[in-house]
């Protein structure tokens, strides 16, 4: 495992968030502890889907786990026990306790106790576990609780400076009133999209989508009619495609999806479902009945994004021609 493959998360669309903390801190904050307790081993544990994975160790010649191990999630190992409880754990013998008879941190490795303390993100999920695991019996005193949990504070700051990058970033690519991308964010997302399926040779298909006559709505309606009219084409663009496929607003009351699909029958198939599920809405929301016109174009694998969206926009107004007339 490299060190710049610390997280989990996908929350992180412009840049690297491992270049707004120091994993050297980390790793020496980790070193740290083992020290000060005089213990084998030290270890941040991050919890993930595929299990507790070691994300920082410490660095010494008796701890038999380095970075990157995962251990499966339905394993008894006392990091679950914390992640599960949401309360910090100490064992000071873990062989007086039946419970820890099938945990291999004891009976395979040999520890005996466990000191652990939970790390959580911003949002008050759980990160993982801060802990130090030693071969002996322990009896750690409340100045070494206060400690641990004292190194813990350092390492969730570094989270709570993430989790605030992280949402600034959600703010810089989103579109206020109707929930999705906006221009930055469909171009950000959709070029790595593109890349995606150029490498795994996916069929790609952009729609564009513009309201017809939206000047009347607002005309005739009010602005505040139109806002809702901007946010129910989010809602129902959102709920038409996969979540992996890609929507965004890149106008006042123009839209685009970047689809996947097997066949272009599919593409076809996006369109019709988009608009069915405008003729449903229409008969729940209290909105004026409106119309779209859809453009189309199947991806070229070696276009660009601005050349796929001026495609789909000429497709969409020769449409939208077809309307008027």
């Amino acid at each position: 495992m490299t060190k710049n493959a610390v997280f989990n998360t996908d929350s992180f669309l412009l840049e690297d968030p491992n270049e707004l903390i120091s994993i050297d801190k980390w790793q020496k904050t980790v070193n740290l502890l083992a020290k000060l307790f005089d213990a084998p081993a030290s270890f941040l544990v991050q919890y993930t889907q595929k299990g507790f994975q070691i994300t920082i160790a410490s660095e010494q010649e008796s701890n038999p786990y380095p970075a990157g191990i995962i251990i499966e999630p339905e394993v008894n190992i006392f990091c679950r026990r914390i992640v599960e409880t949401r309360q910090e754990l100490y064992v000071a013998n873990a062989l007086l306790d039946s419970c820890w008879d099938s945990n291999p941190e004891v009976h395979n490795d040999g520890f005996r106790s466990y000191l652990g303390v939970p790390v959580f993100w911003p949002s008050g999920e759980p990160f993982g576990t801060f802990c130090v695991m030693d071969f002996k019996e322990t009896d750690y005193q409340a100045t070494y609780l206060e400690l641990i949990r004292h190194l813990r504070d350092i390492l969730e700051s570094d989270l709570s400076l993430i989790g605030a990058y992280a949402e600034m970033q959600k703010l810089a690519i989103t579109d206020p009133l109707s929930g999705v991308n906006n221009r930055r964010g469909f171009n950000i997302l959709a070029e790595q999209r593109i890349k995606l399926a150029q490498r795994t040779e996916s069929q790609l298909g952009l729609l564009y989508l513009d309201v017809d006559n939206f000047k009347a709505i607002n005309d005739e309606h009010g602005h505040g009619v139109g806002d809702d009219v901007i946010t129910l084409i989010g809602m129902v663009l959102t709920q038409s495609v996969r979540q992996s496929d890609v929507v965004g607003r890149v106008g006042g009351d123009e839209f685009v999806a970047l689809v996947m699909y097997d066949v272009k029958e599919e593409l076809a198939s996006v369109k019709h479902r988009i608009a069915a599920a405008f003729c449903s809405h229409h008969q729940l929301e209290r909105l004026p009945i409106f119309t779209v016109s859809v453009g189309i174009t199947a991806a070229n694998p070696s276009a660009s994004i601005s050349e796929l969206l001026d495609i789909a926009d000429k497709d969409m107004l020769q449409r939208k021609r077809k309307v008027v007339d």
